[in-house]
């Protein structure tokens, strides 16, 4: 038993928080100066050597879902859980104690006196005071500002409430993705809602380089038709339903078009990577592999882009019948597919826009953990817990004694002023 609680003191003690913090630090550090999310063999690349290998041994290129950060994370939960449950009762005795006149400071003899107690009480901020016999003798006294003993314990809490909701949005939370046209809507996986793209423009510089991606879209709840709308740009992302909508990417899309003489077959809006299948034949297949807006060739006769306005559109297909492929090639101007009696075309080339939907049910809960931290860094740094008293001599003077839990020196000064100098009301 013994053992167990100098176990748990420990758990619970200063020192071992601060182990916690820098060992958290430092895995933070590394998480925000090495690159998260590539692979191990990018990784070795961008750093060959013995310190690759530490990096993919420790896991730091996705440190914060590595076992070992969890680990630590959950040891900084017990310790802000244990020291706030080892410090409760005797903030709560302490809160009590403030304002009771029965085991409050004693009243020195030499202590400030005046004829005008309530005077005093008011010029130190205090605005209940209370009168009781003690001793005989007449005392008054007041408290104020007994919540502020609770300021670090909330801090406690509130850190480790934003710890916990952090932690479990990133390890729980739903990530979506959903991308195309303007006019197109599409279900957001199994959320209920639907995303309709209502515009979409992409702002480039003098040098063709993207400056920002630009999306209208609009949400739409399918059980109950309830709608709305917002925009969402590159760092600006838009919430609607609870859902986070970002603007990730872009590329290019087109329209396919497949026809048998004058007769329209199936014509389908084709992102860059993907298929059109026909019914007739049934098993015939187009897929757009690739799409150069300004199509040109490098020096080795690679094909690339000359800049990124759709002026010299080509279009890269596979085509497959079943699993077989037919063929691939590039497609120029009025170039098409033709296979028997059936000609295949792409047009209207336009960017394509990319979301990225997360959902995050423990927002709330980081939400109330700030709210609470903020409450109790406010408690700590201006409610300082302060009393004050006075007793009543046979001269009819009141002598005062006072305390603060804070910058008491501040407040033996301020008291001292307070108290009237005039040697007429002074026992």
């Amino acid at each position: 038993m013994k053992l167990l609680k100098k176990i748990a003191r420990f758990l619970g003690s200063m020192r071992f928080a601060l182990i916690l913090l820098l060992l958290v630090v430092a895995a933070c550090t590394a998480g925000s100066l090495i690159p998260q999310g590539e692979t191990e063999a990018a990784l070795l690349a961008r750093y060959p050597g013995a310190f690759g290998k530490v990096v993919t041994t420790l896991g730091l290129g996705n440190v914060f879902f590595t076992p070992w950060f969890l680990v630590l994370t959950g040891l900084l939960c017990l310790n802000l859980l244990l020291c706030n449950l080892v410090r409760f009762p005797k903030l709560r005795k302490k809160m009590r104690r403030y304002g009771v006149p029965d085991k409050t400071i004693a009243v020195p003899e030499d202590a400030p006196a005046t004829r005008e107690p309530e005077r005093v009480f008011a010029q130190m901020g205090f605005r209940k005071v209370e009168t009781t016999m003690l001793g005989g003798r007449r005392v008054m006294f007041a408290a104020k500002h007994r919540c502020g003993v609770w300021g670090a314990w909330l801090t406690h809490l509130g850190m480790l409430i934003v710890i916990l909701g952090f932690g479990l949005g990133q390890l729980l939370q739903q990530e979506y993705t959903v991308y195309g046209v303007p006019g197109q809507t599409k279900q957001i996986g199994d959320t209920g809602y639907a995303l309709t793209i209502d515009a979409f423009e992409v702002a480039l510089r003098e040098d063709d380089t993207v400056e920002q991606y630009t999306a209208q879209l609009t949400v739409t709840d399918t059980a109950t038709g309830e709608t709305q709308a917002g925009t969402v740009c590159v760092n600006e992302p838009m919430q609607r339903f609870g859902l986070k909508f970002y603007q990730n990417s872009t590329g290019w899309a087109a329209t396919a078009e497949a026809t048998r003489g004058d007769k329209l077959l199936k014509r389908e809006t084709l992102c860059a990577g993907e298929y059109m299948t026909l019914e007739d034949p049934a098993g015939l297949s187009v897929l757009l592999r690739a799409f150069y807006p300004d199509y040109a060739e490098d020096a080795t006769g690679k094909p690339m882009t000359a800049s990124g306005k759709a002026t010299n559109p080509a279009y890269v297909y596979m085509l497959y019948y079943g699993e077989h492929l037919l063929g691939m090639n590039l497609l120029q101007g009025g170039d098409a597919i033709t296979v028997d009696d059936i000609t295949i075309r792409f047009t209207d080339p336009k960017p394509y826009t990319l979301i990225q939907i997360k959902r995050d049910a423990f927002v709330p809960l980081t939400a109330a953990g700030a709210a609470v931290l903020i409450i109790g860094l406010l408690f700590a740094f201006y409610l300082y817990p302060a009393e004050l008293r006075c007793t009543e001599t046979e001269e009819g003077v009141w002598r005062f004694a006072g305390r603060s839990a804070k910058a008491d020196a501040v407040f033996q000064e301020r008291l001292t002023e307070a108290v009237p100098r005039d040697p007429g009301k002074e026992g």
